[in-house]
């Protein structure tokens, strides 16, 4: 759901009259859509000017109810049934304001496509517990994740960048030099999600954290990715190819290409057929984010060193579906000062919001 938006100011009784709607639509920075609700609270319509319009052209009056002008076929989101692909037609028709609504229809929230890019119904994990030592001295004082990129802690872009797909279940696993990422950080309040934190005593590798959370996560995918990680990767591409390919781990890749430097033999029947001079070959390459079926959490070791590369290791071998997504964007790894000074000559160019 959208930050800052007052429920209240974009909510109204249907017994009320219309008129207390039209106020509430003159408000200085309003969405310009209210969402009409019964005397129980359930949302049964919605009213824009373009309403209030039709209706006082076939006879209604200022005198009227406000849901006398809702338009009752409004669309809306559900908890517990968030449709993606849906969610895009209602994009490229222009319907950018929806209500979010609770199981029993009671309004949840209020989602502002003209300031996120989707809702993504998955959990976050975000391994932050590393002791950055290739990027000594930056990290002497301070953890990898705070080091700044074009100003902005790294940690801080990445989670602006989940809060702008509509992600709001955040974990954090921290270790060294901790506090001073949950001291930043904190609940997520600011950011408009929810961050918790998994406090690793020892490194658990990029994987063992996760079996340290808890039971009742909201979501049945988990996105897991090291801070240290930037890019414009787009998180709704990757989960509704995850989804729609019924996938049970999902490995985005990035292309590197490896020139030779000599001439490659092609041969065919013990004769050479072709001659490649230095040619250059594509392969594709664990870019570190992952998604993932939350029912996999059981086949993590409990509080031990367990990686991404083991954990996909074993799914792959138990004949479990593990698919990739291509990056076609920017990706780097800040895991040297080389490239931490390239991040943020990048970022100068390079739009992650």
């Amino acid at each position: 759901m959208t930050v800052n938006i007052n429920i209240e100011d974009h909510k109204v009784s249907g017994s009320e009259p219309i008129a207390l709607a039209m106020e509430k639509l003159n408000l200085p920075g309003h969405l310009k859509t209210l969402f009409v609700v019964s005397e129980n609270n359930q949302v049964i319509g919605a009213i824009t000017d373009g309403d209030i319009r039709r209706g006082l052209l076939q006879g209604l009056t200022i005198n009227n109810s406000c849901e006398d002008f809702a338009f009752k076929n409004f669309h809306f989101i559900q908890e517990g049934n968030i449709n993606l692909l849906k969610i895009k037609e209602l994009q490229e028709k222009q319907i950018l304001v929806l209500p979010f609504l609770n199981p029993d229809h009671s309004l949840k929230g209020i989602v502002n496509f003209n300031q996120q890019k989707s809702l993504i119904p998955a959990t976050a994990v975000i391994m932050a517990g590393g002791f950055g030592n290739r990027l000594r001295p930056l990290t002497e004082t301070t953890p990898k994740p705070m080091l700044p990129v074009g100003g902005i802690p790294i940690l801080e872009i990445n989670i602006k960048r989940l809060a702008q797909f509509g992600v709001q279940e955040i974990f954090i696993a921290v270790n060294y030099l901790k506090d001073q990422i949950k001291n930043h950080f904190k609940n997520g309040e600011q950011w408009g999600v929810n961050i918790q934190y998994l406090e690793e005593n020892e490194p658990l590798g990029t994987v063992g954290a996760l079996s340290m959370l808890p039971a009742d996560i909201a979501h049945n995918q988990i996105l897991l990715f090291n801070a240290d990680l930037l890019s414009d990767i787009n998180f709704e591409e990757l989960y509704i190819k995850h989804i729609s390919q019924k996938s049970d781990l999902t490995i985005a890749s990035i292309p590197h290409k490896v020139t030779l430097p000599y001439a490659v033999l092609e041969e065919s029947n013990n004769q050479i057929s072709a001659i490649s001079e230095k040619p250059t070959f594509t392969y594709f390459a664990n870019a570190g984010f992952y998604l993932f079926e939350t029912n996999l959490l059981n086949r993590i070791p409990q509080n031990k060193f367990y990686n991404a590369t083991d954990f996909a290791e074993d799914l792959i071998q138990n004949k479990f579906k593990v698919q990739s997504f291509p990056i076609h964007g920017y990706w780097n790894d800040i895991g040297s000062l080389q490239d931490y000074h390239k991040s943020n000559e990048d970022f100068k160019t390079i739009h992650f919001f």
